[in-house]
């Protein structure tokens, strides 16, 4: 049965203060093999970064040969959900790819995604591997934790066949695409997503859901793999309390919040975080770890609630 055709295919990247990891996920994406007939775009959106990315950018651009065209948009307003609906409005393939500035692209990233697609036509969104790498080694700590963990790094791999996906069974933000005349019809909840520093994702689960609640259906892709690049800023202690604080902001969010109570919320945050970093001190890493999931995705929880109270 014969699928989509798609003859032309954006590739989205949103970006903030990451130079140096934007130039390698341009770059293997630069490496990508093309099939005949499929003209490829990347859409860059900077988001107010200082770091240089601009003038990297402007340089790149003049060096990148035929093949590959690439559109660089700056959004001023800052929020990772804003950003990728500025890419939606860019978009005109049939086809949009979303992947993130610290990916490494496999060759057949491309390749397999468009395979797939060509035979699959009751689809109109997919996802694909997502394998973390970590340039400078995995602390312990996180290796010892990794089921309760991996979520902070995008691991995602659902198994070597393709199957359907539901609410509870998703790809994630690294490595999707979804039908571009689909994603023009539904944009992405500008109140969720990463806004600088702050990590709260959930901004793609959400429109994957809301696809799906409006009869569209999507499929796990076995074989288009990305690799996630992790630096050492975001494999520390600090990052993955953060990352739990946003988790808890997307509970509340999502109407999931374990209970109204703002006063218990914010003091069982402080009595687990008191909890983790004294048993840091000579527990093993499973007992110190859960008590700092558990404190931040309360700390986040009792903020989202302090902040709906005082709008």
């Amino acid at each position: 049965m014969t699928g989509h055709v798609i003859r032309h295919v954006d590739i989205a990247i949103c970006t903030w203060n990451r130079r140096e990891l934007l130039a390698n996920a341009l770059a293997s994406l630069c490496q990508m093999r093309v099939p005949a007939g499929v003209t490829i775009k990347v859409i860059v959106v900077d988001n107010n970064s200082t770091d240089g990315t601009s003038e990297f950018l402007k340089e790149f651009v003049s060096t990148v040969g035929d093949g590959i065209s690439f559109e660089i948009l700056k959004e001023s307003k800052q929020g990772h959900t804003v950003c990728r609906n500025r890419a939606i409005e860019s978009a005109t393939g049939d086809l949009i790819l979303w992947t993130d500035d610290d990916i490494i692209a496999a060759e057949n990233w491309l390749e397999q995604y468009l395979e797939f697609v060509k035979d699959d036509p009751a689809s109109s969104f997919w996802g694909s591997v997502i394998e973390p790498e970590f340039p400078a080694g995995m602390p312990t700590w996180i290796s010892e934790n990794w089921n309760e963990l991996k979520g902070c790094f995008a691991d995602r791999d659902l198994g070597e066949e393709p199957l359907g996906f539901n609410s509870g069974r998703l790809p994630y933000g690294a490595n999707f695409g979804v039908l571009t005349e689909v994603q023009k019809q539904h944009p992405f909840d500008s109140s969720l997503g990463r806004r600088g520093d702050a990590v709260m994702g959930e901004d793609e689960l959400d429109l994957f859901r809301r696809l799906l609640e409006a009869g569209h259906s999507g499929t796990w892709v076995p074989q288009a793999k990305i690799y996630h690049q992790i630096p050492a800023s975001r494999s520390s202690q600090e990052y993955v309390y953060d990352y739990f604080v946003g988790q808890g902001r997307a509970l509340v969010a999502n109407d999931k919040a374990w209970h109204p109570d703002v006063k218990k919320m914010k003091a069982e945050s402080q009595s687990e975080f008191k909890k983790y970093k004294l048993k840091r001190l000579f527990a093993k890493s499973k007992v110190w770890v859960s008590h700092m999931i558990r404190s931040g995705l309360a700390r986040g929880q009792w903020e989202a609630m302090r902040d709906a109270s005082q709008s």
